[in-house]
């Protein structure tokens, strides 16, 4: 029976081409532009690390000196969102947490061993403990994280992503293999696999839709090694160093250093606090955190708010872009209700030989399955077009992060054919009301 409204349905959309491509293209310009809003939203704001983003803090503390503030936000004082290197190195030393993890960046000229120094490419570097790997959910194709000694000695190893893995070694287990930074060598000992998070929670705001770094390698390496990129760092002095050699930022009161804690429970939270607040009370009495122990901890959501990488209010254009799709749909079933209005007569003389309202709910019904179905398929190509017009336009948005997901695109053409049924229905039951006696007169 449903291939007889099928086909009732199809000879339809043929006999009148025109209207039934245009509420086609209603459809699809509508969910085009609901999709493409919802999928950069969606893209943008989930919860990058969904199973702990909870218990994983960015650790800040007020370690400014006592003649002004590090910053003022709505009348408030606001601590460092980083750490001196001493207060970091303190931290980890603690231990007062599941894992923890300073981390670095810098930029390196990056090669093999084999190639030559005029094929070398400037490579932006992520510096860590190896608690990173556990912390961030790290996964790997090839090896795994360095040992803890790598950590404490700061041997010359290295963690490369899949991609770099790719140009450099073919894409070939390359653990045991030599790696050149700058004039350094570095024996890789794992290979990331496609890693992700989005957005980069742990990285700065700029960077927060950037691809994660190719080459990790551990925090003390870098000290040991002196790598500094002063562009790469946000580094911020409220007392000048001594002078400019890297010992001397070391030893500074600089904030540049990013910090995060992974605890139990979320619940432990204010036993970090207590932990904080001791710290900088024994830290005062060698002259340091002078000002109001108004030290923060801020788990992956508040990071990203706070550091205005999301928005609170982030699901407006979404809204927005909904009530638009409701306009298009609005003027879908005016169409609709003129389409099926057109057909009072053929519906009269249905009615007449047999037909029961049900039957013509049914064969509408069907009708605006079909032109839901299509104006879904083709909103899906509009949404596509629109995503890869927004990851133009945004530059640090790399377009492998804008795509739609399976869940996403069975819920586009559900959310055509639903909506087009829905809005379907007031000019189905009228059309379903037409009385055959006053129909066939008039034929």
């Amino acid at each position: 029976m449903f291939s007889y409204y099928l086909k009732l349905a199809l000879i339809s959309l043929r006999k009148t081409p025109f209207l039934s491509l245009l509420m086609i293209m209603t459809i699809a310009i509508g969910i085009g532009a609901a999709m493409t809003t919802y999928t950069v939203s969606y893209l943008l704001q989930k919860d990058p690390i969904p199973t702990k983003s909870d218990r994983l803090f960015n650790v800040r503390l007020n370690s400014y000196g006592p003649d002004k503030p590090f910053n003022i936000s709505q009348g408030k004082e606001v601590p460092p969102f980083i750490l001196t290197y001493q207060d970091a190195i303190n931290l980890q030393k603690a231990k007062q947490g599941v894992n923890q993890t300073p981390l670095g960046s810098f930029k390196m000229m990056t090669r093999t061993t084999e190639q030559s120094i005029t094929e070398a490419k400037m490579t932006p570097i992520r510096s860590a403990y190896r608690d990173m790997f556990t912390m961030f959910e790290v996964p790997f194709k090839f090896g795994g994280a360095w040992d803890e000694i790598a950590d404490q000695d700061g041997l010359q190893v290295a963690v490369i992503s899949s991609e770099l893995n790719d140009k450099l070694f073919d894409g070939e287990n390359s653990v045991g293999k030599s790696l050149l930074l700058g004039d350094l060598q570095y024996r890789v000992v794992g290979v990331t696999d496609d890693w992700y998070p989005i957005p980069k929670f742990f990285d700065y705001r700029t960077r927060a839709f950037n691809k994660p770094r190719d080459v990790i390698v551990p925090f003390q390496a870098q000290i040991n090694n002196e790598l500094w990129t002063g562009s790469d760092v946000s580094y911020q002095c409220w007392k000048e160093p001594a002078d400019d050699s890297f010992s001397a930022i070391l030893a500074s009161e600089c904030v540049w250093v990013s910090y995060w804690v992974e605890l139990n429970s979320a619940s432990e939270r204010d036993n970090y606090m207590d932990f904080l607040v001791n710290y900088s009370m024994e830290q005062r009495e060698y002259g340091r955190f002078l000002r109001e122990p108004l030290h923060q901890l801020f788990n992956v959501k508040e990071q990203l708010i706070e550091r205005k990488i999301i928005k609170d209010d982030g699901n407006v254009a979404v809204w927005l872009a909904f009530a638009f799709l409701a306009v298009c749909l609005l003027n879908c079933m005016a169409m609709m209700v003129a389409k099926f209005h057109g057909k009072a007569g053929e519906v009269g003389l249905r009615r007449a030989v047999g037909a029961s309202k049900q039957d013509i709910i049914t064969q509408f019904t069907v009708e605006t399955c079909i032109i839901g179905l299509l104006g879904g398929i083709l909103g899906l190509l509009l949404a596509q077009i629109g995503l890869s017009v927004t990851a133009q336009l945004y530059s640090h948005l790399y377009a492998e992060m804008l795509e739609m997901t399976a869940g996403i695109v069975i819920m586009t053409i559900v959310l055509a054919v639903a909506s087009a049924v829905t809005f379907g229905l007031l000019p189905t039951l009228h059309a379903a009301k037409v009385q055959p006696s006053s129909q066939l007169k008039s034929l």
